[in-house]
């Protein structure tokens, strides 16, 4: 059995999507942000030690060990 897309259509239109991207603003002010969003240097150093966890590493989702 072939399985169907459930969504066969974009959500939103080529002209919706760059009509969202030109209204967004240039800079953007956070206060409660950690680090300034629009300086890359900040972002990188902030992010430079994250780490990806995928779909069932999460140590919450990992099985606890057995001890015996």
């Amino acid at each position: 059995m072939k399985r169907e897309p459930i969504s066969k259509t974009p959500l939103f239109t080529k002209e919706q999507i760059e009509a969202a991207i030109a209204a967004a603003p240039d800079y953007v002010d956070d206060p409660e942000s950690p680090y300034d969003p629009n300086n890359e240097a900040e972002v990188k150093a902030f992010w430079a030690n994250a780490r990806r966890v995928m779909p069932g590493e999460h140590r919450f989702q990992q099985h606890a060990k057995k001890s015996r």
